[in-house]
C-alpha cells in the first residue's frame, strides 16, 4: 500500500487529495489537510474519481463507425492511418482550412491536450477552432485583452482580507469558485461575516450561496442593467476614486458618458430591484473599506455577458478596489500562461472574423455555436473534418439538435473520449485517452487564479488500461501522419520536418524553469523545475497570498495602466437599452442552475454521485405554477421560441417569481448507461444559436434569461372499464 498526495482534475477548485493505491488500484482518496490552497476541503466528485478509471462503459481500445452506427475495435495503427489518409485527402480537396479542432471544459486540467490542440490549430493555420470557452468564459476574455492587454489578465476577488463583498450570478459554495481558485470557499466567505463585513448575493434563486447571505433576487438576463444603474449611482453621487482612477487608468472619463442615458427607473424595472435598492447598494460598495465584485456563470451566460463582465471590473476599479488588500487582486501562476501565449502570438481580439457569422475571434478560436453553419454553408473555407478531445458538444452547445445535425454531416468526425456520450456517438473514430492519475501533469487552469500560490506536477499513480493512450501522443501522431508538428513555436515545422518532434512536458519544463518561479537551469538556488515538483510529494507553498501593488508588474498594455475606454462597450450598452427584453408568449425567464455532484456532462456515469433520486427539474414558483395548473412532481412541457423539452417540475419559492431555474445537461445518449437512464430534457435543446442571439463582443452563447412557457402534459382520460360477461 502506498499513498500519494495529488489535486482533483474535476472543477476549478483543484483541490489536494491524498489517494491511497493498493495492488495498482486506488482504494480510497481524502482531502489532503497540508495542502496550501484547499486546506483539507474536497468535494464528492474528486473523492469519487477513481469510479471513473473503473468504469465499465469506458471506452478502452479504439473504435471505428460502421455504417449502421455501431462500433467495433480497431487497432491504433489502422485508425491514425485511416484517419491521416482522410485528413490529408481533405487538404488535397479543400486546403487546410476545412479541418477545424475543437476541446472541451476537462482539458483545462490536461496541459498536453491543450497544447497539444492549440498547437494543432496553429500549425494548420485554420480559423475553425473551437473551445468551450465560447459557452461561459470569452467574455472575460476580451475584458482581459481590451483593459489590461492580455486575454488572461483578470483580477481574483481577495475574499481573505475583504469588508464586503457583491456577488452577482455566482454560486461559490457549490462550485467551489470559478476564475478563483480559493480553497475552502465557504469558509473563507463565512470568515468576512465573522470579522463584521458583508456579502451581498444577486442571484434569481435563493442559491446555496445566497442562503447563507443577504440575498437580493434578480430577474434572469439583467445583471447588466443592475451594474450600469450602480455605477450611474456612483459617479452622480461623485463616490468614485479619483485618485485611483487617475493612478491606475485611462479613459475614465468616458464613464460619465457612458452612463449618460441610462435610467434608474427602468434599471429597476428591468432588473425586478427596487431603486432606492440599486442606489443604496451603489453606495455601500463605495463605502466599504476594502470591497471585491465577483461575478461568473451566470453573468457569463447573458446576452450581453462581455458588457456584464466589463461593469464589474469597472465597479471594482472606480471603487478603488483594483490591486489592494481585500479587493480585486492579481494571481502569482508557477506557469505564466499569460507570457506562454504572448510569446507564440496565440493571444489577441478580433484580428480576424468567422466566415459565415463575422464574430470576432478570441484567443485565436471561433465560437462554438457557430460550428453548425460552417459546416452546413458551402464555400470557401467550409468545414469538412473536426478532431474534438474531452467535448460533448452535442448537449453543452447552444442549438443542440443542429449541433448534432452538423456533426453527422462531417466528412470525417475524430473524438478523443473516454465514454461514448451523445457526441462522440456521431464520430468515425472514438479514441481512448489515458485519464488524470494515470498520466502525468499539473493544474494548468487552476494554477492561473491560486488565491494561495503553489506548485505541484504529479507523476500517475496506477497503470492505465493497455489499449488507450496520451492525448498528447494521440494529437502527435494524427500531426505527424499530415506531415506537421502540433506547434505555434517559430521553427517547429522545420524541425519536424528533421524529425525532432518535443514532447510538451519538456516545452512547458523548459518554459517554467526561466520563469518568475523557475531554477533557471540551476542559477537560482529553490527555483521550480518539473523534476522538483515530480519528486516532491504535494504542493510547494509559494507565497501565503496574491500580493498587491503590482499593477504595473501585471498587466500588458504599453503605458502599463488600465484602459477602460473601448467603443465596444458602448455599442453593447446602447444594445442593452435598446432591446425588447419582455416576451409575452414566453413569459418565464430560464436561468442554469448549478449542481454540487455534477461537472457540466461528464460525471453522470457515476453510481454513487447520481444516488439519491438526482434528476432534471425545473425550479418553478409556486404562484407561477398555480397559474399554469402545475402541480409538484408533474412532468411539463417547457417550451422557448427555439426548442421544446419534457421535464419534471419542482415548486420552491427559492426562485424568484417569473423566473425558472433548470440543472444542464441532462438527456443523455450513447453507451454510458447510468447517464442514459438518468433521462431528463436537455436545456440547450432551449437556445438559440444565430448569431443575432450571441453575446456580439464575445460570441459567447445565451443561457440565462431565455424566454418560455411551461404548461402541464395532458394527462390521458382512463380507458372505459369494460363490463363483464357472463
Amino acid at each position: 500500500m502506498t499513498e500519494h498526495k495529488i489535486w482533483c482534475g474535476v472543477c476549478e477548485a483543484t483541490c489536494g487529495l491524498v489517494a491511497t493505491v493498493e495492488q495498482e488500484r486506488i482504494t480510497k482518496i481524502r482531502p489532503d489537510d497540508t495542502h496550501p490552497n484547499s486546506q483539507g476541503f474536497a468535494c464528492p466528485k474528486g473523492i469519487l474519481y477513481p469510479q471513473v478509471l473503473e468504469d465499465p462503459d469506458r471506452v478502452r481500445e479504439p473504435l471505428q463507425r460502421q455504417a449502421d452506427g455501431s462500433f467495433v475495435p480497431v487497432s491504433w495503427d489502422v485508425a491514425l492511418d485511416d484517419i491521416g489518409r482522410r485528413l490529408r485527402a481533405s487538404i488535397a480537396a479543400h486546403g487546410r482550412e476545412s479541418i477545424g479542432c475543437a476541446l472541451g471544459n476537462p482539458t483545462g486540467w490536461n496541459y498536453g491536450a491543450f497544447f497539444g490542440m492549440f498547437g494543432m490549430a496553429a500549425a494548420l493555420k485554420t480559423k475553425h477552432f473551437f473551445t468551450a470557452g465560447s459557452v461561459d468564459i470569452n467574455n472575460y476574455w476580451v475584458v482581459g485583452e481590451l483593459l489590461y492587454g492580455h486575454n488572461l489578465v483578470n483580477p481574483m476577488p481577495d475574499f481573505d482580507r475583504a469588508t464586503f463583498a457583491l456577488i452577482v450570478g455566482a454560486n461559490p459554495v457549490v462550485s467551489h469558485g470559478s476564475m478563483a481558485t480559493i480553497g475552502n470557499i465557504r469558509r473563507r466567505m463565512t470568515s468576512i461575516v465573522e470579522r463584521g463585513g458583508r456579502i451581498v448575493v444577486v442571484d434569481p434563486r435563493r442559491s446555496e450561496t445566497a442562503a447563507l447571505f443577504e440575498h437580493v433576487p434578480v430577474r434572469p438576463d439583467s445583471d447588466a442593467f443592475l451594474l450600469v444603474g450602480m455605477l450611474k449611482v456612483i459617479l452622480d453621487e461623485g463616490l468614485q476614486d479619483d485618485a485611483a482612477l487617475a493612478r491606475q487608468t485611462t479613459g475614465a472619463d468616458a464613464l460619465a458618458h457612458l452612463v449618460a442615458d441610462v435610467d434608474l427607473d427602468v434599471v429597476a424595472a428591468e432588473t425586478g430591484i427596487a431603486r432606492a435598492t440599486v442606489e443604496q447598494l451603489a453606495r455601500d460598495l463605495a463605502a466599504a473599506d476594502a470591497a471585491v465584485v465577483y461575478g461568473r456563470c451566470g453573468a457569463s451566460l447573458s446576452r450581453f455577458s462581455t458588457l456584464t463582465k466589463y461593469l464589474l471590473d469597472v465597479l471594482g476599479i472606480v471603487t478603488g478596489n483594483l490591486d489592494r488588500p481585500g479587493g480585486m487582486v492579481f494571481a502569482d501562476p508557477f506557469l505564466d500562461a499569460e507570457a506562454f501565449t504572448k510569446l507564440f502570438r496565440v493571444n489577441g481580439y478580433d484580428r480576424w472574423r468567422t466566415r459565415v457569422d463575422g464574430i470576432p475571434e478570441v484567443l485565436g478560436t471561433s465560437p462554438l455555436a457557430t460550428l453548425p453553419r460552417e459546416v452546413l454553408t458551402p464555400g470557401r473555407g467550409q468545414l469538412r473534418a473536426l478532431v474534438a478531445v474531452s467535448t460533448n458538444m452535442a448537449t453543452t452547445s447552444p442549438a443542440s439538435g443542429e449541433m448534432e445535425k452538423a456533426l453527422g454531416a462531417l466528412d470525417l468526425f475524430v473524438s478523443l473520449d473516454p465514454y461514448i456520450t451523445e457526441t462522440s456517438r456521431l464520430a468515425d473514430y472514438i479514441l481512448p485517452p489515458k485519464m488524470l492519475l494515470e498520466r502525468e501533469g499539473f493544474p494548468l487552469f487552476g494554477q492561473l487564479h491560486y488565491g494561495v500560490p503553489n506548485a505541484s506536477w504529479t507523476d500517475a499513480i496506477v497503470p492505465a488500461p493497455e489499449g488507450v493512450r496520451d492525448d498528447w501522443w494521440v494529437i502527435d501522431q494524427i500531426c505527424k501522419r499530415m506531415k506537421l508538428v502540433p506547434s505555434p513555436a517559430p521553427g517547429a515545422q522545420l524541425l519536424g520536418r528533421l524529425g525532432v518532434r518535443i514532447p510538451p512536458h519538456v516545452a512547458v519544463d523548459m518554459f517554467m524553469r526561466i520563469g518568475r518561479h523557475g531554477d533557471w537551469f540551476g542559477l537560482r538556488r529553490g527555483g521550480l523545475s518539473r523534476k522538483k515538483l515530480l519528486a516532491h510529494d504535494g504542493a510547494i507553498k509559494l507565497a501565503d497570498g496574491n500580493a498587491t501593488g503590482v499593477l504595473r508588474k501585471k498587466i500588458h498594455t504599453k503605458d502599463r495602466r488600465v484602459h477602460l475606454e473601448h467603443d465596444v462597450f458602448a455599442r453593447e450598452l446602447r444594445r442593452l437599452l435598446a432591446t425588447p427584453s419582455a416576451d409575452a408568449e414566453h413569459p418565464l425567464r430560464l436561468f442554469t442552475v448549478r449542481e454540487l455532484r455534477s461537472q457540466n456532462s461528464w460525471l453522470h456515469n457515476v453510481p454513487k454521485l447520481m444516488s439519491g433520486g438526482r434528476g432534471c427539474r425545473l425550479r418553478i414558483h409556486p404562484d407561477d405554477a398555480a397559474a399554469r395548473g402545475i402541480e409538484d412532481g408533474a412532468t411539463i412541457a417547457l417550451a422557448s421560441r427555439w426548442g421544446r423539452i419534457e421535464v419534471e417540475a419542482k415548486l420552491t419559492d427559492e426562485v424568484m417569481p417569473g423566473s425558472v431555474g433548470l440543472n444542464q445537461h441532462w438527456g443523455h445518449k450513447g453507451g454510458w448507461k447510468t447517464a442514459v437512464a438518468a433521462g431528463g430534457g436537455r436545456y440547450n435543446d432551449l437556445v438559440p444559436n444565430d448569431a443575432a442571439m450571441l453575446d456580439a463582443a464575445s460570441g459567447n452563447a445565451w443561457l440565462n434569461g431565455i424566454g418560455v412557457e411551461a404548461v402541464p402534459l395532458a394527462v390521458p382520460a382512463p380507458a372505459p372499464a369494460v363490463a363483464a360477461t357472463a
